[in-house]
């Protein structure tokens, strides 16, 4: 079984390691890149942190969060701080789960320039603003067009999308068809959404993490 994993560079590394210790060959490629911004967190009573590359540009600034709702364990590590997390690590489970916590409050969501719409859900129950700390871009130069020739030949059984913008980059270069012969992993409701448009039926994980995509791959790897 081979294994194509698509996430941001920065976290190609650790994921492409686990994989192959868990006896999976894996490879991955980058099909956006991200663009950090300077930015400053408005005074708040809670501030929402989106993802792990949200929490490293905190850091990384030195920005002091009051009451953290982090979407993701991982997210909450990052911070090294301590955070509240949703059940379920997407942004409209989180809405679901803390509306009323947050209900009246001055909340601040810190995310990318392409997040959805689901969080902005919480402005009918409170105070609610966005902070973009970090800006995502397509790539389709020579190392992603390689790839898409390798999944075009059936190099890769098994494609992993990280997000919905990775599948619409991977699907700016690759037929659609050629998805339809291969397992489909989507992270997340929205990734397995867009892709549902093409009629690519994608498996989702339990939860929207990699560990969860591993423990999808070990059971079809059992069958």
């Amino acid at each position: 079984m081979r294994v194509l994993i698509l996430r941001p560079r920065e976290q190609l590394k650790e994921t492409l390691e686990k994989f192959k210790m868990e006896g999976f060959e894996t490879y991955g490629c980058p099909f956006i890149e991200i663009e950090f911004l300077d930015f400053e967190v408005p005074e708040h009573d809670y501030a929402i942190v989106t993802s792990q590359n949200a929490a490293k540009a905190i850091v990384e600034r030195k920005i002091k969060l009051k009451n953290v709702i982090a979407i993701g364990e991982k997210t909450a590590k990052a911070l090294n701080q301590k955070a509240l997390i949703p059940k379920n690590f997407n942004s409209k489970s989180l809405v679901e789960e803390f509306k009323d916590v947050v209900k009246g409050k001055k909340v601040v969501a810190i995310r990318s320039d392409k997040g959805g719409d689901e969080l902005r859900e919480l402005s009918k129950f409170c105070n609610f603003s966005e902070v973009v700390a970090y800006r995502t871009k397509k790539l389709n130069g020579d190392e992603q067009k390689r790839v898409v020739k390798l999944t075009e030949d059936c190099f890769f059984n098994v494609i992993v999308f990280s997000s919905k913008m990775i599948a619409e980059s991977f699907l700016d270069l690759c037929d659609p068809e050629v998805l339809k012969k291969k397992i489909v992993v989507a992270i997340g409701e929205p990734t397995a959404q867009y892709l549902k448009n093409f009629s690519i039926e994608a498996l989702k994980p339990k939860e929207s993490t990699f560990e969860s995509v591993l423990d999808l791959l070990k059971s079809i790897k059992q069958v």
